[in-house]
């Protein structure tokens, strides 16, 4: 199994870690695995694609929005939101949405119960349906009122809490930096901030320069968010602005292989320094590695990460390629779903890996008209290996795709 192929240190060696305010011994993001984290995504990260998120190398894995009422009312579909998967690397949290602490509260005994390690708070959704409640983007609107809420459910939970947030409600209502420090106040172990406002929703380009200087005042671990579509980007991001990790979303569905390639890039930047030996601890293992073995480097892999000899990862890494990837998300949604949406969510995860190649619109009319589970991995593996043939897409950060989420 690509888990227990996986199990290695929880946490990166000194040097992987840009930031570093708030990593204390016994804190919650000192536990985390490195500093590259699965953003939540609606629809997309259940359990299963957390999985194989932590699987392929993410440092902090967060899931899509839950009702917190929803939950107690013990809706089936919520119930399945928060499931856990077992024996996760990195820590798993549940992220939760509620115009009442109290209902959080109570919420946060049954994820508890389903082995999450932390209470995530959503404070960026935009849909009308959430803000309308007073969830979401609108708590950004009352810093004060904000305090009062996150302190009520800190006080009435066991498990540490964070919150994701976005910038403020519109460009005249930017409050981040007083939300950070309700935050702070309230006792939360980070904040994640979506570098856009409610108004913009998915549009234009997430504010970095604004993360950077909340993260200049801040007195509490900041996560940047928004924009990574690369392994460059996101070490660039970690750098340039000292947020102590970066969470990536949309990148991660088109190119699943961008957390392994922002370990071995950091690994080789540490070794470079003399902070990392070449043992391979850092990377993501997939099963059949051992020593000496050396796959062909997958669809997506770019130029500056191809597994070789002179890998910081050592030779004895291989990665997967586009059909071994497939075949795991497959597997891993059969253990929680029935036919039918395991087969409309691997189509979904095939069509977004297949974007940006020659072909891809071609190959996704085919794949939506496709019904069985073997015709769709027969028509994926031909596109895939045709795909080979080509270098790998290169992905602007302004360029539109799947502009829709929750935060």
């Amino acid at each position: 199994m690509i888990e227990s192929a996986m199990r290695q240190e929880p946490v990166a060696p000194d040097g992987i870690f840009p930031g570093g305010s708030g990593r204390t011994n016994g804190s919650l993001i000192s536990r985390t695995r490195n500093p590259y984290w699965m953003a939540p995504m609606s629809g997309i990260t259940e359990a299963a694609f957390r999985q194989l998120m932590d699987e392929m190398g993410a440092g902090a894995l967060v899931s899509d929005l839950v009702s917190a009422k929803g939950l107690i009312h013990g809706s089936g579909k919520t119930l399945g939101m928060v499931r856990v998967h077992a024996n996760p690397i990195a820590p798993v949290g549940i992220q939760l949405f509620g115009e009442s602490a109290e209902d959080i509260v109570e919420a946060a005994r049954m994820i508890k119960d389903a082995g999450a390690e932390f209470i995530d708070i959503n404070l960026g959704c935009p849909v009308n349906k959430v803000v309308k409640k007073g969830c979401g983007a609108a708590l950004l609107r009352d810093p004060a009122k904000l305090e009062t809420y996150l302190a009520k459910i800190k006080n009435g939970i066991d498990l540490p809490l964070t919150v994701k947030m976005r910038t403020g409600w519109n460009e005249k209502e930017l409050t981040i930096h007083e939300c950070v420090a309700a935050a702070h106040n309230a006792g939360c172990e980070w904040v994640a901030i979506h570098g856009r406002t409610r108004a913009q929703g998915y549009s234009g380009q997430a504010d970095w320069d604004l993360i950077a200087k909340v993260k200049e005042r801040a007195r509490i671990p900041i996560v940047g968010n928004g924009d990574i579509r690369s392994a460059e980007r996101a070490r660039a991001r970690l750098r340039e602005t000292g947020v102590d990790a970066v969470m990536i979303g949309r990148g991660a569905l088109r190119n699943p292989w961008i957390f392994m390639q922002c370990l071995e890039t950091s690994a080789a930047s540490a070794q470079a320094r003399g902070g990392v030996e070449s043992s391979g601890t850092l990377a993501a293992r997939w099963p059949g590695n051992a020593p000496g073995r050396i796959g062909p480097a997958p669809i997506a892999l770019d130029k500056h990460c191809s597994p070789s000899e002179s890998s910081p990862l050592g030779p004895a890494v291989r990665w997967p390629g586009a059909m071994e990837i497939l075949v795991r998300y497959r597997d891993l949604l059969r253990e929680h779903y029935d036919s039918r949406r395991t087969l409309l969510m691997t189509r979904k995860l095939a069509v977004w890996m297949a974007y940006g190649y020659p072909g891809a619109a071609a190959f996704r009319g085919q794949a939506f008209q496709l019904h069985a589970i073997a015709d769709l991995f027969d028509c994926a593996a031909r596109f895939f290996d045709h795909a080979e043939r080509f270098p790998p897409p290169r992905f602007d950060e302004s360029e539109s795709f799947m502009m829709g989420g929750h935060g």
